[in-house]
C-alpha cells in the first residue's frame, strides 16, 4: 500500500518538527556571542576629561541555568510532544487509510456477488413478469397479484444497474490506495467471519496501542519531569565567559581583558509568591486526565463494535437460516403445482420472489458483517482475537444458494431423524483424547485395524501420537506407515495430532532441534501440533526468566510449525490469578496464535476437579481448554484413576462433560493409552 497525499504531508511534518527539536536541543547547550562598537568616548580620569574615537570588539561563551535553562528545555519537551503527536498522526493516518482499502475491497466483493446474483435472477423476473401477464390476459390472475410481482421483481433488480460503472470505479479506487494495477481477471474473495470473537479484556492490551491514546500517554511522560515546581525556575540566569579587545585613535597597541559573569533577572513579584500556580503540573495532569479519558471512549467504542459485530453476525445466520427455508419451500411448491393448479402458480411465484430476496439481503447482511470485522482488523493489524477457530465461509453460503435437487431434498428430509443432526454435533464437538507416546503397534500394520477399533471402543475420538527417538531417526522409511495410520484414524472419525515433548527445548540453545523436528514431521497429514513442555521438570521454583523461554519456544514453534499448536500444560499457571501476574502465559498464547490448552489437573477428587476446572474455564474464556486426567501406575493414587474399569472410567468422561461442557471445556484427554484400561477380551 502506498502512501497517500495526506500520509505523505504527515511524514514531512514530522521532518519539520524534528529540525525543530534539533535546533531547540541545541539551545541548552553553551552558545557562542560576539559584537563590535566604534564610536566617539569622552572618558572622566584624573587629568581631565578625555576625549577619543575608538572601536572594540567581544567575543565569549554563555551557558544558560536555572529558570533560562528549564524555560529551554520545556522548550524541547514541547517540540518533542509535537513530534510524538505528528508521529502518531502519521500512525492513524496510515490506520484509515487501511481501513479505506479494506472497506473499498469489501464494497467490491458485495458489488461482484450482486453481480453474480443479477446474472442469476434478472432472467427469472424476466421469465417470471411474462408468465404472469400470460396468467393475467387469459384472466386465470388478477391484475393486483400480477401487478405486485411485477413491482417486486422491479425492486429487487434495481440493483442491477451500472453494474459495469461499479466495477471499474471499485477497481480504479483500489488501485489508487493500494498503488498497483488491478488486473482484469482479478476477483474479489469473500474473508471468512469468524463466530465467536474474544472477550472485550483480550482485546484491552491492544487498545493500549492505540495511536490517540500513544499520543497522551507521551505527552504525560514528557511533562512528568516539568512537574515538580522549584523555587529557581523563577530566576533567569546564565554564566559567560568572554574577552574584550579595544583600539583608539592616535595610540599605538590594543586594550582588552577576560571577563566572566554570572548574570540572573527575577520579576519582584514572584520573590513574594510562596504558593504560585506550576503550569507545567497542570499539563502534565490534564494530560493524564486526557489518556483515562481516551482510554474509557475508546473502550466504550471497542464494547459497542463487538456488539455491533454479533448482531451482524446473528443476522446473518438468520438469513442463512432462512435461506434454506425458502429453497426448501420452492422446491415443494414445484411439487405441488400439478395437484394446486391456480393456488400453486401464485404460491411458486411468491416462494421464488422470496427466494431471491433472501439470498440479496444475505448478500448484504455478508457486507455488513464483514465490515464491521474490518474495523477490527485495523486494532490487530490483521486477524482478530477470537475465542475458537469456528468461522463462516461465503463459499460454504454459496452452496445452499445452488440449486438443489427436489427429490434429492425430499428424501433427505423424509428419512432424517429429528434431532440426529444436533446430537451427533453435540457429541463430535467434544472431544476425549488419547496420550499414545509409543505408536510402535499401531505402526505395524497386523495390528492397526484392532487398535483403531480398540480405541474407538473405549470412546475416544482424538489421538495424540508421538514417537522415540529410534523412529524419529528412521522418519523416512516409516513415513508411509504414519501417513497410512493417520488415514485410517482419520478414517475412523478420530483428530489425529503429532506429540512432540521434551522441556530442554525451552532452553535457547537447544531450542533449535524442536523446530528441525517439525521440519521433519511436517509433510504429514497430522491436524494439530500438540506440545508437551512441562517447565516443572526444569526446577522449582519456576523463575520468570524461564516462563518467556517456555513463551519464546511456543512463538517459534508456531512460526514453523505448518498444523495449528495446540499445548498441554500443568493447571498451576491458569489459575484465575495467574491474570495479574508478572508474566501471564494465558495472556499471551491469543497473540501467538495458540488457542486451545490442555490442563492436567491429576487428581481422583471428582468434585474438586470439576470446581477447579470450572474457575480456569470462567477465568480465560478467550481459550478452548480441554481437561487432562491420568491412568498412570507410578502416580500416587490420589492422582491417577489406575485400577479404574473402563466402564468406570467411561461414566467418569461422561460425568466430567456433563458437568464442565456447558461452562465451555472442550474435551477429556488420558494419559495415556498404554496404561489405559481393556476389556478382557483385549491386548494391550
Amino acid at each position: 500500500m502506498q502512501d497517500s497525499p495526506a500520509t505523505t504531508a504527515s511524514r514531512y511534518e514530522e521532518q519539520r518538527i524534528n529540525s525543530e527539536l534539533r535546533q531547540r536541543q541545541d539551545n541548552t547547550s553553551w552558545m557562542l556571542f560576539g559584537g563590535a562598537d566604534t564610536g566617539r568616548y569622552r572618558d572622566l580620569e584624573e587629568s581631565g576629561l578625555q576625549k577619543y574615537e575608538g572601536f572594540g570588539g567581544q567575543l565569549g561563551l554563555r551557558y544558560p541555568l536555572l529558570g533560562a535553562m528549564q524555560a529551554r528545555r520545556a522548550a524541547v519537551i514541547d517540540t518533542q510532544i509535537a513530534l510524538d503527536q505528528a508521529e502518531h498522526s502519521t500512525e492513524l493516518i496510515l490506520a484509515e487509510q487501511q481501513q479505506e482499502l479494506r472497506q473499498t475491497y469489501i464494497d467490491w466483493w458485495q458489488q461482484g456477488a450482486l453481480t453474480d446474483w443479477c446474472n442469476t435472477y434478472q432472467p427469472v423476473a424476466s421469465s417470471e413478469q411474462k408468465a404472469v401477464a400470460n396468467r393475467t390476459q387469459v384472466q386465470q390472475l388478477r391484475l393486483s397479484e400480477k401487478l405486485w410481482v411485477e413491482q417486486h421483481w422491479r425492486r429487487l433488480t434495481r440493483v442491477c444497474t451500472n453494474l459495469a460503472q461499479q466495477d471499474a470505479h471499485f477497481r480504479g479506487q483500489l488501485a489508487y490506495l493500494q498503488g498497483e494495477i488491478i488486473s482484469a481477471a482479478a476477483k474479489p474473495i469473500a474473508e471468512k467471519l469468524p463466530t465467536r470473537l474474544a472477550p472485550i479484556g483480550s482485546w484491552l492490551h491492544i487498545l493500549e496501542k492505540h495511536p490517540a491514546l500513544k499520543t497522551h500517554r507521551a505527552e504525560q511522560y514528557r511533562l512528568e519531569p516539568l512537574a515538580q515546581s522549584r523555587w529557581t525556575d523563577r530566576i533567569d540566569a546564565d554564566f559567560s565567559i568572554s574577552q574584550r579587545y579595544d583600539n583608539r585613535d592616535g595610540m599605538s597597541g590594543s586594550g582588552g581583558g577576560t571577563v566572566a559573569a554570572i548574570t540572573f533577572e527575577v520579576p519582584i513579584g514572584s520573590l513574594s509568591g510562596g504558593n504560585r500556580g506550576n503550569s507545567a503540573e497542570s499539563r502534565y495532569i490534564a494530560a493524564r486526565y486526557r489518556t483515562e479519558d481516551t482510554r474509557h471512549n475508546l473502550m466504550k467504542v471497542l464494547e459497542q463494535t463487538l456488539m455491533q459485530y454479533q448482531q451482524r453476525l446473528d443476522y446473518l445466520k438468520e438469513r442463512s437460516i432462512e435461506l434454506k427455508r425458502t429453497q426448501q419451500l420452492v422446491l415443494e411448491q414445484k411439487g405441488r403445482l400439478n395437484i394446486d393448479t391456480e393456488v400453486g402458480f401464485l404460491n411458486l411465484r411468491l416462494a421464488q420472489l422470496e427466494q431471491a430476496e433472501v439470498e440479496q439481503e444475505l448478500i448484504n447482511a455478508w457486507h455488513a458483517t464483514w465490515s464491521v470485522l474490518a474495523q477490527l482488523q485495523v486494532l490487530t493489524d490483521g486477524e482478530p482475537l477470537t475465542r475458537s477457530t469456528d468461522a463462516m465461509h461465503w463459499s460454504s453460503l454459496q452452496e445452499y444458494q445452488n440449486r438443489i435437487d427436489a427429490e434429492q431434498s425430499l428424501s433427505a428430509v423424509s428419512t432424517e431423524i429429528p434431532g440426529s443432526s444436533e446430537s451427533a454435533k453435540s457429541v463430535q464437538s467434544w472431544s476425549t483424547a488419547a496420550y499414545i507416546w509409543d505408536t510402535s503397534v499401531l505402526l505395524d500394520r497386523e495390528q492397526r485395524a484392532e487398535q483403531v477399533e480398540s480405541l474407538a471402543r473405549a470412546g475416544f475420538n482424538h489421538v495424540y501420537l508421538g514417537f522415540n527417538a529410534a523412529q524419529v531417526s528412521n522418519i523416512e522409511s516409516l513415513n508411509l506407515e504414519i501417513t497410512q495410520l493417520i488415514h485410517k484414524l482419520k478414517q475412523s472419525g478420530f483428530t489425529v495430532d503429532l506429540l512432540l515433548g521434551d522441556p530442554q527445548w525451552l532452553l535457547k540453545e537447544q531450542r533449535s532441534d524442536l523446530l528441525q523436528l517439525i521440519d521433519t514431521f511436517s509433510a504429514l497429514p497430522f491436524d494439530n501440533l500438540h506440545l508437551d513442555l512441562e517447565v516443572e521438570q526444569l526446577g522449582w521454583p519456576v523463575p520468570e526468566s524461564r516462563l518467556h523461554d517456555w513463551l519464546q519456544t511456543l512463538e517459534a514453534a508456531s512460526q514453523r510449525s505448518p498444523w495449528p499448536v495446540t499445548l498441554v500444560s500443568h493447571h498451576r499457571w491458569f489459575a484465575a490469578q495467574q491474570r495479574f501476574a508478572n508474566v501471564c502465559v494465558p495472556c499471551a498464547l491469543p497473540g501467538l496464535n495458540i488457542e486451545s490448552v490442555t490442563l492436567m489437573l491429576y487428581s481422583t477428587a471428582e468434585q474438586s476437579v470439576i470446581t477447579r476446572t470450572a474457575k480456569m474455564l470462567d477465568a480465560w474464556p478467550e481459550l478452548q481448554l480441554y481437561l487432562a486426567q491420568s491412568v498412570e501406575t507410578d502416580l500416587p493414587k490420589e492422582n491417577s484413576w489406575s485400577g479404574s474399569s473402563p466402564a468406570e472410567l467411561t461414566k467418569l468422561t461422561i460425568r466430567l462433560r456433563d458437568h464442565l461442557k456447558p461452562r465451555g471445556l472442550a474435551g477429556v484427554a488420558w494419559q495415556d493409552w498404554a496404561q489405559y484400561p481393556r476389556s478382557a477380551t483385549e491386548k494391550y
